[in-house]
């Protein structure tokens, strides 16, 4: 494949601003608040700075892995060279599972709340095909195009979704913020660890990693990428503890949908709606992402075609879409894909940075 050929399928570094920003905002930003406050209580919002800050540092380390492996083109390859042929296959192959798993458990619980909120009588099997069958289209368009979905992931619902969100700023209460640092360190990381599943997405730059023009150069897109993230996060949660009290919340499945029903329009009487119509906006991009990077790991694990590999995967959404519909299976689902995802992105990628980094010097 000549240079010129390769270009056409690479994107520019300032785009992975979006692609990290469109990956760690997710179906989190609609119930995250109750999360974190009930560890944290008032203090919640220092905990979402802290989880911000250790994202940071955790996205430097994925930019330093692929610096210590010069030669590796992603992920898959680190694991080939450093755990050889068997060892490294395991260990793709578990991330491979995880991504897939990571877009079912975002398709179904975005599927949940159009059920819960619009169409109760409605079967998710329908809302599942609809959106499989648009994954499918837009996965087999490259990363490219999965890009510039996730670029108006951020874009569109930034000017219409998020100025909804300081209306209730009239009936707010400040001193609820008051007194500051009232809670105790460990009540304080509690937070930061239930905030920190809201980041989850961004480990997904570990495959799409050779697709970046001069990929050292996008390290600072990457980081206002997750300063943007840390920023937007933090807007949502000091507005949810000034309107709600640390008890009310926790009564609240979706904060943030009830704080857009506050603004009130003349010609529209249920401002929800056209919420969770938008939103599909920002869920879309992270299913097709997430089924992107587990087709393009198959790739290289099997040696197959993209394109034959991810209707495999989008049958095996489907399917599973017919068995996990009870909301308590989804909580459960969403707990387990949550915490093997904190593990892969707070331990394992560190990890794996450091044996990396002593293979090199041993070597040497």
């Amino acid at each position: 494949m000549s240079q010129a050929t390769k270009e056409r399928f690479l994107v520019s570094p300032f785009l992975v601003f979006f692609l990290i920003t469109g990956t760690q905002v997710g179906i989190g930003m609609l119930s995250f608040q109750r999360l974190v406050m009930k560890e944290a209580g008032h203090d919640a919002w220092i905990a979402v700075i802290l989880t911000g800050i250790i994202a940071h540092l955790l996205i430097w380390v994925m930019y330093k892995l692929f610096a210590h492996s010069p030669n590796a083109e992603d992920i898959v390859s680190i694991h080939q060279r450093y755990f050889g042929k068997w060892a490294g296959f395991v260990f793709s192959f578990a991330l491979l599972v995880y991504f897939s798993l990571l877009a079912f458990t975002v398709l179904q619980t975005y599927i949940e709340i159009i059920k819960i909120w619009m169409f109760p009588l409605m079967g998710a099997w329908q809302f599942s095909l609809i959106f499989l069958v648009l994954t499918y289209y837009a996965v087999l368009g490259g990363f490219r195009v999965v890009t510039g979905l996730c670029f108006w992931s951020v874009v569109i619902p930034l000017l219409t979704i998020f100025p909804m969100l300081f209306f209730p700023l009239e009936y707010a209460h400040y001193r609820n913020l008051l007194p500051i640092f009232d809670h105790s360190i460990g009540e304080i990381f509690s937070g930061a660890k239930a905030m920190s599943l809201q980041y989850l997405g961004m480990e997904m730059l570990l495959v799409y990693y050779p697709f970046i023009k001069q990929p050292e150069k996008s390290l600072k897109w990457a980081q206002w990428g997750n300063a943007f993230t840390t920023l937007l996060y933090l807007s949502v949660m000091l507005i949810a503890i000034t309107f709600y009290n640390e008890e009310q919340i926790q009564h609240i499945t979706w904060p943030t949908l009830t704080l857009a029903k506050i603004p009130e329009v003349p010609f529209i009487e249920r401002m929800e709606y056209i919420i969770i119509s938008v939103y599909v906006l920002v869920v879309f991009p992270i299913i097709c992402i997430a089924v992107w990077s587990a087709s393009r790991i198959a790739k290289k694990l099997f040696s197959i075609k993209q394109r034959r590999f991810v209707p495999m995967v989008l049958l095996l959404l489907f399917i599973g879409t017919l068995w996990f519909e009870e909301k308590e299976q989804i909580e459960r689902l969403n707990k387990w894909i949550s915490t093997i995802g904190l593990y892969i992105v707070v331990f394992y990628i560190p990890a794996l940075y450091i044996y990396v980094t002593a293979a090199n010097k041993i070597k040497k």
